[in-house]
């Protein structure tokens, strides 16, 4: 017998494996430096895990990333569209300028 849990396939079960496993890093990473260069880079890596968590949620039909749209615009889906890579491109850029420094 097989336990299938609806909405669960391997990519699921991968995105969640693997970025669990970077948060957790990425928390321990955080606990040993404050560089704030890092700091953008971990957030980012977390908000983009909290995307999986809630696509995961929302294929599962427990809730919709589109209950929330002021004016048609979905509001969830466009910050974390654009919050990841923006706080990925602040963290990169933090870093370059204490490099050329």
């Amino acid at each position: 017998m097989e336990f299938v849990v609806p909405g669960v396939t391997w990519e699921w079960a991968a995105k969640m494996i693997f970025g669990f496993a970077a948060c957790v890093a990425g928390l321990m990473l955080w606990a040993h430096g404050r560089q704030p260069a890092w700091i953008f880079v971990i957030l980012g890596t977390l908000m983009s895990y909290t995307k999986v968590l809630l696509d995961f949620v929302e294929s599962l039909g427990l809730y919709s990333l589109d209950s929330w749209q002021p004016a048609g615009i979905p509001v969830l889906r466009l910050a974390f569209a654009g919050g990841v890579p923006l706080l990925y491109a602040i963290g990169l850029f933090l870093a370059f300028r204490s490099f050329s420094k």
